[in-house]
């Protein structure tokens, strides 16, 4: 009785069995190739070394004691402005030699300028003269150093002024200004004391009649 009723039963597990036996062995998966080093990080670039003044390399003086030796000799007082280097180049002078005139040169050769806010010699850079050099007459004063920066207006009188610019704007440097009024044909000239004397006597020259 009993073996009638698990014939069935018996005979599914048997085919299983079968089955199992005849499925073949499952294969090995290879093992995973090991992820690769992770790069050295780039070593870090070296500081910057940071040379004072515009000459790295040349022999330099602090400026700090050089104005104060030409301050006294000269009766000035100096104000440097925070974005000066504390370093200057000579260019070959003794600083001992330093006159006031000759500080203006090594100031100049320096990008470095001097202009006078009340009662002191304001040192600064050359690139933000244009906003302080005093303005004077047309008249030459021997009296005035020739790195002192001046403003000077020209009048312009059988000429148009502002044909002049683009002849005069590629003598002067950057830190100077140069432009025109058209209308009173003026020409608003600043830049060292030297080249607004050299550049008056190129416009004088230049403004002559027409000839007939």
């Amino acid at each position: 009785m009993y073996t009638r009723h698990f014939a069935p039963l018996l005979l599914v597990l048997a085919s299983l069995t079968t089955l199992a036996q005849e499925r073949p062995p499952a294969q090995p998966q290879p093992a995973a190739a090991p992820a690769p080093p992770a790069p050295p990080a780039p070593p870090a670039p070296p500081a910057a070394q940071v040379q004072p003044g515009l000459f790295p390399g040349l022999p330099t003086v602090a400026l700090e004691p050089l104005l104060q030796r030409v301050g006294r000799a000269a009766n000035k007082k100096f104000l440097v402005d925070g974005r000066v280097s504390p370093q200057v180049y000579l260019g070959g002078v003794d600083a001992n030699d330093v006159t006031y005139p000759l500080l203006l040169s090594i100031l100049r050769a320096n990008s470095l300028g001097v202009v006078e806010i009340e009662g002191r010699l304001n040192v600064i850079p050359a690139y933000e003269m244009r906003f302080y050099g005093p303005l004077m007459a047309n008249n030459d004063d021997p009296n005035i150093p020739a790195d002192e920066y001046r403003t000077r207006v020209v009048q312009v009188t059988n000429i148009e002024a502002a044909q002049l610019v683009p002849i005069l704007r590629p003598l002067l440097p950057q830190s100077a200004h140069l432009a025109a009024f058209p209308g009173s044909n003026q020409l608003v000239i600043m830049d060292r004391y030297a080249n607004l004397k050299r550049i008056t006597d190129i416009v004088r020259s230049l403004d002559k009649p027409a000839p007939r």
